[in-house]
């Protein structure tokens, strides 16, 4: 079942085990509010006591192949392309945007303790409080919260996560009397605001689409992911929204993954030496190797479906015969077989042709994959 393998597919199990715990806590009124989803991420990938990301060392040590810091509020187009090269693709805003409150973190009262005489008398308290609240920099939360829900199956497979650009701001407020003794008046103060930035993961490009990677990363795989975010020709994808794309990817994980190899194999083979234009030379030849990719899938898809009607065929004949021969006995099982000559038996084996070159043998090839994305993108207006 197509659920069972989708839940079974893991590219990272430390990032899958937290989004994972993300999803489970979302309540169905929160999903209702972007805005509310983003703040939820945020809480929950902030460790409160600790004042840092929740799991850090299990995240360092865990493989980030593709992490890119971008200033835009838009990820779709850019996880889409970017997922079809990495294993784990890590997005962050690296701090652009407005601050925006995730939770308090805590709070806390110094007054001095008051006599008996002034808590007769109404005397105001005089002391400080002081609060701790967590922020979040980013562009537009509602979008963020939107991206989350939409590519919620391959955060859940380790496949992609979001980093939360952290702030902790400090406020505290001193209350007590001014003026003088005779006639005092009640004020309170507010000091300014500090604010800490928490120190990320890793470290982003302020703007535009700078594509880093930490040191145990091979150095080749900039190289391997520029091209499919920026330049290559991928109407597969384009024509699919962040959602569809998601659930396919999800949906065919052997595919999605061997034409995630096969991709790295031809941008790889692409000579960095090359100039402009025989570097645009060389991506319109693997973008017309994939579209052969594609055609061939669909002719095989053909050729299999043809299989399966005349297989079809085949068994409605041999149950009609069966149902004969049970009534009118041998007799007219020899007669059939001299005036059809065999032909049941040819359409039985057919049918088992059928059964032994189904879809669901081709699932596991790059192609079907990409003809599943090409044949949703057709179909959408």
């Amino acid at each position: 079942m197509r659920w069972l393998s989708r839940a079974r597919a893991v590219e990272n199990t430390v990032v899958a085990g937290q989004m994972r715990s993300f999803f489970r806590g979302l309540s169905a009124e929160t999903r209702k509010d972007p805005r509310l989803v983003a703040q939820a991420y945020g809480a929950h990938l902030f460790h409160r006591r600790r004042r840092r990301l929740v799991d850090e060392k299990r995240f360092a040590a865990s493989r980030f192949h593709v992490g890119i810091g971008v200033a835009s509020d838009d990820f779709a187009d850019l996880t889409k392309r970017a997922v079809l090269v990495s294993d784990t693709l890590l997005l962050s805003h690296n701090g652009a945007g407005g601050r925006h409150h995730v939770r308090r973190l805590a709070s806390s009262d110094s007054f001095i303790p008051r006599t008996e005489e002034e808590d007769r008398t109404g005397v105001l308290p005089t002391g400080t409080s002081t609060t701790e609240d967590l922020y979040m920099r980013c562009p537009d939360p509602e979008r963020l919260g939107r991206w989350l829900l939409q590519t919620e199956p391959l955060l859940r497979a380790g496949c992609a996560w979001y980093l939360p650009t952290y702030a902790v701001s400090r406020h505290t407020e001193r209350h007590g009397y001014a003026g003088e003794p005779i006639d005092p008046t009640y004020e309170h103060h507010s000091g300014p605001v500090t604010e800490s930035d928490v120190p990320g993961l890793l470290d982003f490009a302020a703007t535009g689409r700078r594509v880093v990677a930490q040191s145990h990363t091979p150095a080749v795989l900039s190289r391997l992911v520029i091209p499919v975010v920026e330049e290559l020709e991928l109407p597969f994808i384009d024509g699919v929204s962040l959602e569809e794309f998601s659930e396919i990817t999800m949906g065919e994980f052997d595919g999605y993954r061997a034409l995630r190899g096969w991709m790295r194999m031809e941008l790889a083979n692409v000579d960095s030496a090359l100039d402009a234009d025989g570097r645009q030379n060389e991506l319109m030849k693997i973008g017309l190797r994939m579209q052969d990719g594609v055609r061939g899938m669909q002719a095989q898809m053909n050729q299999v479906r043809r299989k399966r009607a005349v297989a079809v065929t085949g068994a409605v004949v041999g149950t009609v015969t069966a149902s004969l021969v049970a009534v009118y006995g041998p007799a007219l099982q020899s007669a059939l077989t001299a005036v059809v000559g065999g032909a049941a038996g040819g359409l039985w084996g057919a049918f088992q042709a059928g059964a032994d070159n189904s879809p669901r043998t081709l699932r596991e090839n790059a192609w079907y994959y990409v003809w599943t994305l090409s044949r949703k993108a057709d179909r959408n207006p």
